[in-house]
This record gives C-alpha cells, structure tokens and sequence, in this order.
C-alpha cells in the first residue's frame, strides 16, 4: 500500500506523544513492505527528505503563532490563531497538492490540532480512503483536553460547540476512526460524531509502547515509597495526591514527586510542607520507577491514554489510578481494587494507607502485568491499522 500520515508534527520535533506514536507506527509500516509518507507542519520551509525510510514531506506552517509560543501570546491573537487554524484553506489546499502528488491509497490523520479539518475534503476529492486516530478531543473540544475551571467537562462550553460543529462538518467524510482507548471512542461518540461508523470501521486500537520488560526488581525495605511522574499541572491530580498523603499516618511512608509545573512547582511544594515528599523535577522515567514501591496517577481529567501506566508495568511497579478514562481501562485489567473515584482524596488516603499496611508483598506482581504490555506491543498496533486499512479499502 501507499500510506501517507498527516499530524500537526513529526519527530525529530516532538511536543507531545502522539507524533512518537505516529514515527513508530510509519517505520513499523515501511518494515513490513508499503510505501510510507509522513506529512506535517514546520515552523520554516523545508525541504522532502527521508527518514528511517519514511518520506517525510514538511509543509511551512501558516499559522499566525508557533505551536509552542501560543501560550506566551496575548489572549487576543491565541484566540485569532486558533480561528484562523481551522478556515485555513491557504493550509489545507498545501496539503492537498502534497496528497495528490504521493498518490496513497491510505491518508491516515492523526493529531489535527494545528492543523484545518478542510484537509479531509482534499483527501475525499483525491480518492484516497482516510483514516483518523482519535489522540485526543480536539474534535469536540476547543482545547483538546474537555478540562475547564479545575474539573472535566460534562457538557460543551459555547466555544467548543461552535468549533465542535465546523470540525464535525468535514469529519463526516472519514473513512474509519481507531480511538486510543474505549473512553476516547465512546466520548466522541457521546458528542455526536462517528455514531454512523459501525464497530467494522470505528474500533480502540491502544498506542503501542516500546518498553522492553524490566528484568527483577530489586529487594526494597524499610518505608513504603510512593510516586507521581508527570507534569505537574491541575489536571493530573497532583493536588489530590498531596491532599491524600495529609490523610496518611505521619511516618512508614514517602512520596517522590518527578515532574516539572510550568510556572515552578512553590505552590505544590507549600502544599506538601511537612510532609514527608520529595519533589525531583525532572526525571528520566525508567531509573525513577527503580526508586519507588507504587506509582500513583491520580488525574482528574479524562486521559486519552496512560503511558505512564504502561511505563509502570514494563518496570514491573504496581499502579493506584483514577476510575476515569484510559486509566481506568490499563489499572482495571489488573484488579479493580487499584481504582479509587477521581478528585476523592480522602478514598486515595484509604488505598494508599491499606498498601501500608498489606506490605510490599502484598503488591501484584510482574506477570499481573503481562497481559496489558502484551496489548501495547508495536506489532499488536501494527496488526490492528492493517486490518483496519483493509477493511476500508475493501
């Protein structure tokens, strides 16, 4: 097959982890025989080139702002680049030469976020079959993230239904969607979109991660270690955390706390004063998992998909998560007990303090695991967007 992937950005320009997901699954594709394109934003012109035997085709963004200058911008022109991001038929009509001149059979599109819906329309009018990889909610909201005012969203702010209904308009026209959890899927569809796609052509196809399983981990005493890996921002419940642990006996525990805030971590660090937590910034991921007991992911928002989690696993570390979206899919698969409601500090207090008192041997163990990371494998991901291309092109 010829397939070309479309995505706001791609590596060796990471923002986030779908453009990582998106490499992965086009090299993955080129191992296997196709012929693989990879069409996305620069912030300068740029020439077609290869990489890892992907042809990459940079197209020079036209947005008003850079991607990762939009949050230092006046709210004035953020409001105007996201506006003019989704009428940007300067934009989709680029991508659209760039789609006739590869020729695919497959236009496989993926995070849309800096990018115009009209891009759909240029793939119906070329004759390829498109294919969309719901990575976020950026089609039913004006954020991506359904998180306002500290809480997730029920329902959809004015903004969002207005930029829902112009989004929904060219979305219509995809072929087939793959979600990167059953949360995801169901959301979107809660909202009205894809609801005509039956289960042959709308299906979860989790985001592969290549960890290689750790080998035994190292006998641990003395007090319990807890962890939290992550950003540390409202949504992922880094507060919630903090208010558990002020729950917890004073002493036969600790919580270590990698990640950065965006504008410094002083606020959370008052809120963890006296307490027996340490905060290390940034952290690579593996050698921190090596220094703690239990991970816990405590968001409050509704994650598309948990990589810390699989992290977690592949370094055979035990998880507490919220009962709320992807999390709640990847913690559930290894025991219900390992779920405590979103936002409920005082219900994570009581999780935390029964791992206290259970002991370490009472955490599961590595082969708890193994049916999660075997789901997440590149080649589980590869196999599910093969079946999926054929079911289309059928």
């Amino acid at each position: 097959m010829r397939i070309l992937h479309i995505s706001s950005v791609y590596p060796p320009h990471v923002v986030g982890g779908a453009e990582k997901v998106v490499a992965m699954l086009a090299e993955a594709q080129v191992a296997r025989g196709h012929r693989v394109g990879a069409a996305y934003l620069t912030r300068e012109a740029q020439d077609t080139g290869e990489r890892h035997g992907v042809i990459v085709l940079p197209q020079r963004s036209r947005n008003l702002v850079w991607m990762e200058e939009v949050f230092a911008a006046p709210r004035a022109m953020r409001t105007a680049n996201k506006l003019g991001q989704m009428v940007d038929y300067r934009a989709a009509a680029d991508f659209g030469r760039t789609i006739a001149a590869f020729r695919p059979d497959i236009v496989h599109t993926h995070s849309m976020v800096e990018l115009p819906p009209m891009i759909w329309s240029a793939i119906a009018a070329s004759g390829a079959k498109s294919v969309h990889t719901l990575h976020d909610y950026d089609l039913i909201c004006s954020r991506a993230s359904l998180f306002r005012n500290g809480r997730s969203c029920e329902t959809l702010h004015s903004s969002c239904r207005v930029t829902g209904a112009w989004k929904g308009r060219f979305a219509r026209s995809i072929d087939a969607v793959a979600a990167v959890s059953a949360p995801v899927l169901a959301t979107h569809r809660h909202f009205g979109l894809f609801r005509e796609l039956g289960d042959d052509r709308a299906r979860v196809i989790w985001n592969a991660v290549d960890v290689p399983a750790a080998g035994p981990r190292a006998v641990r005493r003395g007090d319990i270690t807890f962890g939290f890996l992550g950003r540390l921002v409202p949504e992922k419940g880094i507060e919630t955390l903090l208010a558990a642990c002020r729950l917890l006996p004073p002493h036969g525990w600790w919580l270590r706390v990698a990640g950065r805030a965006q504008e410094g971590d002083a606020a959370y660090r008052t809120l963890a004063e006296g307490l027996p937590v340490e905060f290390l910034g940034f952290a690579d991921p593996d050698a921190f998992l090596d220094t703690i007991d239990l991970l816990v992911v405590p968001s409050i928002w509704r994650e598309p998909f948990g990589l810390t989690v699989v992290e977690a696993y592949a370094r055979g570390v035990p998880v507490i998560g919220s009962r709320l979206g992807a999390i709640a899919d990847l913690v559930g698969a290894v025991g219900e007990e390992w779920l405590v409601a979103p936002g409920d500090a005082a219900a994570l207090a009581a999780r935390m303090a029964a791992v206290m008192a259970e002991g370490r041997e009472a955490l599961p163990q590595p082969p708890a695991f193994a049916n999660v990371l075997a789901a997440v494998t590149p080649t589980r991901m590869l196999d599910g967007y093969d079946a999926l291309y054929a079911e289309v092109l059928a």
